[in-house]
């Protein structure tokens, strides 16, 4: 079982770790010189980015972190390439409505894609560097050793606010609310993720590197935090969506077999005065399916009653608000992935 419950107390010591460690193929399998490993970021709102960055060099400062005026500029060893969308965005080329909840990094085709230097701002971005960010900046700062400038690790983000799991169409139907707030029949995983991934990884061979998929990494439930039939369905329906997905890319999978394409899940916010109606039954849900292979992780990233407040990873201020992560947080909670990705090996 793939529990990660105590993640969060590894303040710096992980970030210490040797990327040569982390590195070193297992089975004896030769890779290919040019191989770089690719992450797809998706999820709601918590991924999409809504924890103010004003707040960031303080929350470097209480973590012990040295290098934030380094790192802020960009870390050249992960690249990223954005396109979120929120309420409304259903049509990728209808930009001019809710543009305040789109983030992209290529400006003239965001559709497109286009990979800069990772930065905190990833949240409400629009082509320069916004305001908000998500647990990109986080995973991007554990993961910045594990990688050089000529060959750096790609995150593929495409996540949307107000999304989750459609109760009919298809079995893994992930649709987002329209401006009306409604759940239409449009699948995110079909009309954004899949076509975005496919568009980003032609720019990494345009690169002259060989792209291989190590991960998905998955921030989403509270909209389908109900206590009833959308929580009971959930593991199931994201069962269905990730089969599809490891099915799609097997191509770029390790040795072209999508079962090796980890699957890194985050709890929902379970602490007090939480949000979400029984936020505890979607993660039973959420470790039902890590426990349901190998390659499933579960990221912990809520506190009980019994935590120490100080490791809590909870929304609020500052830089959040009542659903959505502060700054602190949402910097830990992607290091918390990138945690699960060095302590797995996923980048063998």
């Amino acid at each position: 079982m793939k529990h990660f419950k105590h993640l969060m107390l590894c303040g710096v010591g992980f970030l210490a770790m040797s990327a040569t460690a982390c590195n070193n193929g297992g089975g004896g399998n030769q890779k290919d010189p040019n191989e770089v490993s690719v992450f797809l970021l998706s999820g709601q709102s918590n991924m999409q980015g809504n924890s103010g960055i004003s707040g960031l060099k303080q929350a470097f400062t209480d973590l012990g972190f040295e290098d934030y005026d380094e790192v802020s500029a960009g870390i050249k060893t992960v690249q990223s390439s954005v396109y979120c969308a929120g309420y409304g965005e259903l049509d990728h080329t209808k930009l001019e409505k809710n543009s305040k909840l789109q983030s992209y990094t290529n400006a003239e085709n965001q559709f497109a894609g286009k990979f800069i230097d990772t930065v905190p701002g990833f949240g409400n971005f629009n082509g320069t560097s916004g305001t908000n960010m998500g647990p990109e900046f986080g995973a991007a700062y554990a993961l910045k050793d594990a990688a050089t400038e000529d060959k750096p690790i790609f995150f593929v983000k495409m996540a949307s606010n107000g999304s989750g799991f459609a109760q009919s169409g298809t079995d893994y139907n992930w649709p987002v609310k329209d401006a009306e707030g409604n759940f239409p029949e449009i699948n995110l995983y079909d009309t954004f993720a899949k076509p975005f991934l496919m568009n980003n990884l032609a720019l990494i061979e345009g690169m002259g590197l060989k792209p291989v998929i190590k991960g998905w990494l998955w921030h989403q439930g509270e909209s389908d935090c109900d206590g009833g039939t959308k929580t009971a369905s959930y593991a199931q329906r994201l069962s269905d969506m990730v089969a599809k997905f490891r099915e799609d890319f097997a191509d770029y999978a390790r040795n072209e077999d999508g079962d090796n394409i980890a699957f890194i899940d985050g709890m929902v916010y379970q602490g007090s005065g939480t949000a979400w109606t029984k936020p505890e039954d979607m993660n039973a849900q959420k470790q039902a399916f890590a426990d349901s292979a190998d390659n499933n992780y579960l990221v912990d990233i809520y506190a009980n009653e019994e935590k120490i407040a100080d490791n809590e990873l909870k929304p609020g201020s500052p830089g959040g608000d009542s659903t959505h992560y502060n700054t602190k947080s949402s910097l830990r909670l992607g290091m918390a992935y990138g945690k699960v990705i060095l302590d797995n090996d996923l980048l063998d």
